[in-house]
């Protein structure tokens, strides 16, 4: 059931797929590309995912390629050593010299000799198992060994010899001759933006914000060593960046670069960091800073430091070079490029930020122009350029408390483009700074919101923003709103509904309909899960009163609860695409922390839909993006994280998530996610076929659940999976109370959409503690009533139980219908796990038929049964072509068939 293949480096799963292709069937690779693109990452991921093979290695440097024959040495010593006996004793002589044991070939004749020997030493071992030769930078193999590698490579057909390596450079390969043929020339090129951002995030655990790792994305130009070392030097440097400071440039990459730089003549420096400090430099725009492109850039361009592009654009040919010359240049010839810049731009964003760089001191004129051209970027969707230009604004600013205002709108923007650290340290300056109790309320309550999952410490924050709000009835119900959730964390619901219902009248007295509809939404929502009357009244009038507002955090989650109560009622269809339409907005004009709620609905959605792919790549954007907004990774997007992965992805990864979703809930002291991850973790190791410790994991999640106050089932699909696990672990008497408590909340909610679910809990309580053929007979009846049942998933998880109640009934047909109709409905909604799970089942029911057959054979007659290729059974199994077609002509001859259509039938009769 598990992926056995090595972790795939970031961002090179598609080359990786291709490359295992070519190796499967029995070609070369090549991999061609630039310093530090990873090829050497890629090379050994390659030779990692090749156990049947022998791998010898080599990794050729610059400063040895003078020396004869060392890449053989590399390659092939240990191989002499064990195999050499095997060779004719005048060609392992020649071998032996060629290896530095006694000397060096003398003639062509004894030259020949080595040629014949590598190729005799090659075939003796392609004869035991398939030889794969791994050789990095292939440009720096010495001209013997390259002389024999090239002999060697044309004469290898039909020998399961084939190389895998690595060349520099940024065009068609130069070394591929060295290769077995066929080979492959696989070119890798840059990462993108969220990949470098990933990178980085896992290279340096969460410690450069996303804004930054995005700066470093570009400067590097997607290569992911440039991006390492770059991120590397931020992290030595112990601060943050300020605005429209430049990248530290560490010395291992300036050594790239840096020679172009030196033939320049010093009357070049102006003009180059006018281009470098332009946001999109053109020739128009550096004549009116007062630069001549024909006259003062043309050097650079002949350098190879600046391109000129036909539409008019002039750039540094790499980034770096842009951020070397920024960084390189004195105070006064930045400042100078700055003021000419200012004067020669339209834009008023642009015209602002180059101002503030030219000008440093104190001006209320500066600073309103400032705040100006950070409302204007917040509109056009730039918060992190917002939140620049408010703190440049609030520096710029003469009066301390207009000073702590404009603070506290660069700690909004900050936020809303997902710097969490940035936000937190101007609302905090902002409070320090704030003469106004208003200001003052609005700080707290921003940190408040920036406290994230762990809200255990936000008490006082609260206490102190209660007191400022006096009578205002605006801020009252702010703070009111932000109590409730305070109230909801600690699982004191019936405070968290008193303090909503405060906030509502707040609002209703302050004519403050966002934060009305936020509340109200709250109201629905948890009134809903008690079963209180009139909660979809109260979500119809939130959502009636948000479609007149302009979108906010408040529209965004009010909207985002409406279509979570729509999808627990059925409304499969109305709930994707309301969420559809909300991501699209959000990701217009909302923010980091918004769009990462709408995907872990998103995730949700799509997976009860019956859309696993869909809900994986909108679990992992979640997850990334929950990252990037918070210090640590958060409960919260690890779990979506896990859930989407035990839908669609895989069960090690699943695990993985999960577990680090316990202990990140557990350290922010966050019980409701707690409780959910529990459970999920129960339903891994249940998948798993551990019903013991998933008994231990659910009861826990349980134990939560009642502790904290009734629940709507309907929330999270787990309680049947508990049923199970409980039934399965011998404990059928607290299964049976389980369900039926379950059950009757559902009910009094309505849920109807968690019956089907509970019915096969039941089928499986009752077939293990009674008439297994009774308890499929009811099941299938209750999969016909629910044939149109909204959730696919649900449907395909009774047919699986459907189909293990059968073979505990003995009815091995009804068994292999069942299951190969739940192996349908799983690939049909891309649930790989689930279907991995069941066709081992389908797997095992087939067994006795099958009895004599190794595991790599089994699972050759099941990829066979399922209609796979030689090739695609050749890449599950990491097994050749040539290998597999072995295998298939001993089972054809062990069952006396003649071919694929009849191996089944064949097993199937014995």
């Amino acid at each position: 059931m598990g992926d056995r293949r090595p972790p795939v480096p970031i961002g090179r799963d598609d080359a990786l797929e291709v490359a295992r292709e070519q190796l499967a069937d029995a070609g070369s690779v090549l991999i061609v590309g630039p310093a530090g693109i990873g090829k050497s990452t890629v090379l050994g991921t390659l030779a990692a995912s090749r156990p049947d093979a022998q791998v010898l290695r080599a990794s050729a440097a610059e400063v040895e390629s003078g020396l004869p024959y060392l890449t053989l040495l590399d390659l092939f010593t240990g191989a002499l050593a064990e195999q050499g006996s095997l060779l004719p004793g005048h060609l392992r002589a020649a071998l032996d010299a060629a290896l530095l044991r006694t000397v060096a070939p003398a003639t062509p004749q004894d030259e020949l000799a080595v040629r014949l020997a590598v190729l005799e030493l090659l075939r003796v071992l392609a004869a035991q198992a398939p030889v794969l030769l791994v050789i990095d930078d292939l440009h720096w193999v010495d001209e013997p060994s390259a002389g024999v590698l090239r002999f060697v490579a044309r004469r290898l057909s039909g020998l399961a010899v084939q190389m895998v390596a690595t060349e520099r450079g940024s065009g068609s390969a130069r070394h591929a001759d060295l290769c077995p043929q066929p080979c492959l020339e696989l070119p890798l090129g840059p990462l993108s933006q969220d990949e470098v951002v990933d990178l980085l995030r896992d290279r340096f655990d969460g410690s450069l914000s996303r804004p930054t790792m995005v700066r470093v994305h570009a400067a590097s130009g997607g290569n992911p060593l440039f991006a390492v070392e770059l991120a590397r030097a931020l992290n030595a440097r112990g601060s943050p960046l300020a605005g429209g400071e430049p990248l530290p440039v560490p010395d291992r990459l300036r050594g790239l670069l840096a020679a172009r730089l030196a033939a320049l003549p010093e009357t070049a420096a102006l003009p180059l960091v006018v281009v470098a400090a332009a946001a999109r430099p053109t020739r128009v725009l550096v004549q009116r800073s007062g630069v001549d492109p024909d006259a003062e850039l043309v050097e650079a361009v002949r350098a190879g430091v600046l391109a000129a592009e036909a539409n008019g654009s002039i750039g540094f040919s790499h980034p770096l070079l842009r951020e070397m010359v920024y960084a390189d240049a004195d105070q006064a010839t930045r400042l100078l490029a700055h003021e000419r810049l200012a004067a020669a731009v339209d834009d008023p964003v642009e015209r602002a930020r180059h101002l503030a760089l030219a000008r440093n001191a104190p001006d209320e004129g500066l600073a309103s122009t400032l705040a100006d051209a950070a409302a204007v970027a917040r509109r056009r969707g730039a918060p992190v350029v917002a939140a620049d230009l408010a703190r440049l604004a609030a520096e710029r600013t003469i009066d301390e408390g207009r000073s702590a205002q404009r603070r506290l709108d660069a700690a909004r923007h900050a936020f809303a483009g997902g710097s969490t650290a940035e936000a937190r340290r101007l609302a905090a300056e902002a409070l320090h700074g704030a003469g106004e109790p208003a200001t003052r309320v609005e700080c707290r309550l921003l940190l408040v919101e920036l406290a994230g999952q762990d809200q255990s410490g936000i008490e006082p924050l609260l206490d102190a923003a209660a007191a400022d709000a006096e009578d205002v009835p605006r801020l009252i119900g702010r703070v009111r709103l932000s109590r409730a959730a305070k109230a909801f964390y600690d699982g004191d619901t019936e405070s968290a509904l008193a303090e909503v219902k405060r906030a509502e009248e707040a609002a209703e007295r302050a004519s403050d309909t966002e934060s009305l509809v936020k509340g109200l939404a709250w109201r629905a929502y948890m009134e809903a899960a008690i079963n209180i009357r009139g909660s979809e009244e109260i979500m119809e009038r939130a959502a009636a009163l948000s479609r007149g507002l302009p979108l906010s955090s408040a529209v965004v989650e009010a909207r985002h609860i409406t279509m979570t109560a729509a999808l627990r009622r059925g409304e499969v269809a109305e709930a994707v695409r309301g969420l559809e339409t909300l991501r699209a907005e959000v990701e217009r004009s909302g923010t980091v922390s918004d769009l990462a709620d709408v995907l872990h609905g998103l995730a949700s959605v799509y997976s009860r839909a019956g859309r696993c792919t869909d809900a994986l790549t909108a679990g992992r954007y979640c997850m990334r993006l929950y990252s990037d907004i918070s210090d640590r990774p958060p409960g919260t997007g690890l779990l979506v994280a896990g859930l989407v992965e035990l839908a669609g992805g895989t069960i090690e990864q699943a695990e993985t998530y999960v577990r680090a979703a316990i202990a990140a809930s557990q350290a922010a002291g966050d019980e409701d996610w707690l409780k959910g991850a529990y459970a999920v973790q129960g339903q891994i190791l249940l998948l798993r076929g551990d019903a013991v410790a998933a008994v231990e994991s659910m009861r826990r999640s349980y134990a939560l659940e009642q502790r904290r106050g009734p629940v709507d089932p309907a929330g999270f699909l787990w309680h049947a999976d508990f049923v199970e696990a409980l039934t399965a672990a011998g404990a059928r008497a607290e299964a049976a109370h389980a369900l039926a408590e379950v059950r009757a909340q559902a009910r009094r909610l309505e849920r109807h959409v968690v019956e089907l679910g509970l019915d096969r809990a039941e089928a499986v309580l009752a077939a293990i503690g009674g008439d297994p053929r009774a308890a499929a007979e009811r099941l299938a009846q209750r999969l016909h009533r629910w044939a149109a049942h909204p959730y696919p998933l649900e449907v395909a998880r009774a047919w699986h139980a459907l189909g293990m109640i059968e073979r505990r009934a003995h009815r091995r047909g009804a068994a292999r219908e069942a299951l190969t109709e739940a192996i349908g409905r799983y690939t049909a909604a891309g649930a790989a796990p689930w279907k991995l799970v069941a066709e081992a089942e389908l797997s095992r029911l087939d067994g006795a038929r099958g009895a004599g057959l190794s595991e790599t054979e089994r699972r050759i007659v099941e990829l066979v049964r399922s209609g796979a290729t030689n090739r695609e059974i050749a890449r599950s199994t990491f097994l050749s072509i040539k290998a597999v077609e072995a295998n298939l002509t001993r089972l054809y001859r062990r069952f006396g068939v003649r071919g694929r259509d009849q191996l089944a039938q064949g097993i199937d009769g014995n």
